[in-house]
């Protein structure tokens, strides 16, 4: 990936555009953009970024084959939605068959407030929040449906859809072929993450959504965009990696109601009633702003200022460079930014202890991989060879994502202590 070229496409996608944005892009040639479509993609910009280039006419100041695959990729995508519609509403017309209370999030929720077009984005799953008692019989139902259980832990369970050919990470997110996930959450926050939080959501205040005809219920506005504050702060702390649309989203949110003052009251009201919630939202909106440079509502500078000093400052000197890296499973350059977010992550976890030994094992996950490459369920036996060839090559680039990106945090972490401890005694004096 191309930084330079990255940061021009970012800032191509800002409300208020440089003047200098259609000439900077200009300066790129090909090669450049064949080095930065994956991350435009796997950032989930690149349908957002083509609609821009449209609406302003200005679709020949990238090159004709990257302009080309972006239409593909519409294509596709248009393709795509018209599946995932049939299986959404198989889904949900399921939970209502058996009367099981349960709200959309994410996704489809988010249309048309976050994101004003369906057809931009290019989701991996399909988000529902239930409670926790009704999981078996939900499971029942989507096991009907053909659907198994792929991964369960104490706040989801993860099911997919048995095909010819399993997901992949090389697959194509605009195919039709590619089987999005079905995840039902009790929860957002794993008892593995050691931030203690107490969660905000429950299907009470669930309210009427439509969407191409289909209604079904989704959380009010309030707690829609406090799940959006709590998802992109666990994928900055808890994971390396988030999606960039998720920024652009809630950028484009808090622009539109930037005004509504009685709405954003209701917000601050409702994230006083737990505790770090106000941080977590100082955290991503800040985040918003270096990335998007979106307008946030008054109130947000109260949420910013709110943060300690440890969170600013890696805001100030990590939050655009690690936001901006590739997807950790593509083969980038070795000293990665991905764990520096660690930094942040041990600001919130209160246990001394625990803290040590989540950053030990974030730093040195000796642990088996998950099986993310797969061929064809009829494979030959030359299938099969080149299946373990897959399999043994996305190990080798996980140990030198693990090794880089730890080496990365190892030759950080002196100067960010330093830079705390200084942060530190000027707020003492």
């Amino acid at each position: 990936m191309n930084r330079d070229l990255a940061r021009a496409v970012l800032a191509r996608l800002r409300p208020a555009r440089e003047p200098s944005t259609a000439k900077d892009l200009r300066q790129f040639g090909v090669g450049e953009w064949q080095q930065t479509l994956d991350w435009l993609i796997d950032s989930d910009l690149a349908l957002y970024f083509l609609r821009h280039l449209q609406i302003a006419n200005e679709t020949g100041i990238i090159p004709p084959q990257t302009l080309c695959h972006l239409e593909t990729c519409f294509k596709e995508n248009q393709a795509r939605w018209e599946r995932l519609a049939e299986a959404f509403e198989r889904i949900t017309e399921g939970f209502q068959g058996k009367g099981i209370p349960f709200a959309v999030i994410k996704g489809l929720s988010l249309v048309p407030d976050y994101c004003g077009d369906t057809l931009l984005r290019a989701p991996s799953d399909l988000d529902f929040l239930i409670e926790r008692k009704d999981a078996p019989l939900a499971r029942q139902m989507l096991e009907t449906a053909g659907y198994r259980l792929k991964r369960s832990s104490d706040i989801e369970l993860q099911f997919w859809k048995p095909s010819p050919k399993m997901p992949t990470t090389s697959d194509n997110p605009y195919s039709v072929n590619t089987e999005p996930l079905v995840e039902l959450h009790f929860g957002f926050l794993e008892s593995a993450h050691r931030i203690p939080f107490g969660e905000p959501f429950s299907l009470e205040h669930v309210v009427s959504h439509t969407w191409r005809g289909l209604s079904f219920p989704v959380l009010n506005d309030t707690d829609a965009f406090l799940l959006q504050i709590i998802h992109v702060f666990l994928h900055i702390t808890t994971t390396y990696w988030m999606k960039l649309c998720w920024l652009l989203e809630i950028g484009s949110f808090t622009s539109k109601r930037s005004l509504d003052d009685d709405f954003w009251s209701k917000v601050d009201l409702r994230m006083q009633q737990f505790p770090g919630l106000t941080e977590f939202a100082g955290i991503v909106v800040s985040l918003v702003k270096t990335v998007f440079d979106s307008p946030v509502p008054k109130i947000a500078n109260n949420w910013v200022h709110s943060l300690r000093a440890s969170s600013r400052l890696w805001l100030d000197k990590y939050a655009e460079t690690w936001a901006i890296d590739d997807h950790p499973y593509r083969r980038s350059g070795f000293l990665r930014p991905a764990k520096l977010s660690l930094f942040l992550r041990q600001q919130y976890i209160p246990d001394h202890q625990l803290r040590r030994e989540v950053i030990r094992q974030e730093l040195f996950p000796w642990k088996r991989p998950d099986q993310r490459v797969s061929f064809p369920v009829d494979y030959e036996p030359a299938r099969n060879l080149r299946s373990r060839w897959a399999r043994g090559t996305f190990v080798v680039n996980r140990i030198k994502f693990h090794a880089g990106s730890t080496l990365r945090y190892l030759g950080e972490a002196p100067l960010w202590c330093y830079r705390v401890n200084r942060a530190s005694r000027r707020r003492l004096t």
